[in-house]
C-alpha cells in the first residue's frame, strides 16, 4: 500500500491467530486499526507484543456479546477511537465445520445460526455508518471451500452465507459509494513439517499439480488490492488469493 491513503480498519474475530497475522500486516503498512475479539486475554497479548509506536494506532474492543445494544456501543466506540472508518474487514470465522459435524452434529446448526446473527449485527452497524459517510470498503474473508478436504479449518456453510451477504449489501450500498467484495485464501503453510507437505500437495492436486504451499503472511499482500483498489468499479466480486478457487 506504498504511495497510497493509509486507512483506519476493523478486523473482527481478532481471537484467532490468522486474523490477528493479518492485523500485523496492516500495522506494517502504518494502517491504523480496531480489532474486534471475543477472546480479550489472546487479543490483549498480541497487543502487548506490538512496538510502541503501533500500539498508538491500535485498539482492541471486546465484543463476547452480540446484542443488538451491544454492537451498536461498539461500532460508536471504534469509531471514536479512530475518528471514523475507512474499510470493514470481516475476519476468517475459525470454525473447522468437518469437525464442527463430527463432533457434534447436533449443536451444527446453531452453530451456524449465531455465526450469521453476529455477522449480520456487526455489519448492519458498520452499514450504517458507512451510508452517512457515503463511503467506506466491508471485505469478507475466508478460506476456499476446498481446503474442506484437507482438513483445515473452513466453513464452507458459513462461506455461502458470506458470499450471499456480501452480493446483497454490494447491490444496495452501490448508491453510497460503498465497495463490498469477498477475498477467499487458498492454501497456506500450517506448520507442516516436510512429509505432511508432500501429503497435502498430493491431496490438493485438484488446484494445481504439485501445488506450492506459501507462508499465511505470504497471501496477506492480497489485502492491497481489496483495500486501495486500483478501479473505482470493484463491488459485488469473489476475489482469491491462492492457487486455484472452488467458491462459486
Amino acid at each position: 500500500m506504498e504511495g497510497k491513503e493509509l486507512k483506519r480498519i476493523v478486523i473482527s474475530e481478532a481471537q484467532l491467530e490468522e486474523n490477528l497475522r493479518m492485523a500485523a500486516y496492516l500495522l506494517e503498512k502504518g494502517c491504523q486499526l480496531t480489532l474486534i475479539t471475543e477472546d480479550s486475554k489472546i487479543t490483549n497479548s498480541f497487543f502487548a507484543d506490538l512496538s510502541a509506536e503501533q500500539q498508538q494506532r491500535c485498539y482492541v474492543i471486546c465484543l463476547d456479546s452480540y446484542t443488538e445494544s451491544r454492537v451498536s456501543e461498539a461500532t460508536d466506540q471504534l469509531i471514536q477511537l479512530m475518528a471514523g472508518l475507512d474499510v470493514f474487514i470481516n475476519g476468517l470465522p475459525g470454525t473447522n465445520e468437518a469437525e464442527l459435524l463430527r463432533s457434534s452434529p447436533d449443536s451444527f446448526g446453531q452453530e451456524i445460526s449465531t455465526d450469521f446473527n453476529k455477522l449480520f449485527l456487526l455489519n448492519r452497524e458498520i452499514v450504517r455508518y458507512m451510508v452517512r459517510q457515503k463511503c467506506g470498503n466491508i471485505i469478507f474473508t475466508m478460506l476456499d471451500d476446498i481446503l474442506y478436504y484437507a482438513d483445515y479449518p473452513a466453513s464452507p456453510v458459513k462461506n455461502q452465507g458470506r458470499l450471499s451477504l456480501m452480493k446483497s449489501l454490494a447491490k444496495e450500498l452501490t448508491p453510497f459509494n460503498i465497495r463490498v467484495n469477498s477475498l477467499s485464501f487458498g492454501i497456506y503453510d500450517r506448520d507442516f513439517t516436510s512429509a505432511e507437505k508432500k501429503v497435502m500437495q498430493k491431496r490438493l492436486e485438484i488446484c494445481a499439480l504439485k501445488p506450492p504451499i506459501p507462508k499465511w503472511q505470504d497471501l496477506l499482500p492480497a489485502l492491497d488490492a481489496l483495500i486501495n483498489p486500483s478501479f473505482q468499479y470493484m463491488t459485488g466480486q469473489k476475489y482469491s488469493a491462492g492457487i486455484g478457487s472452488s467458491n462459486s
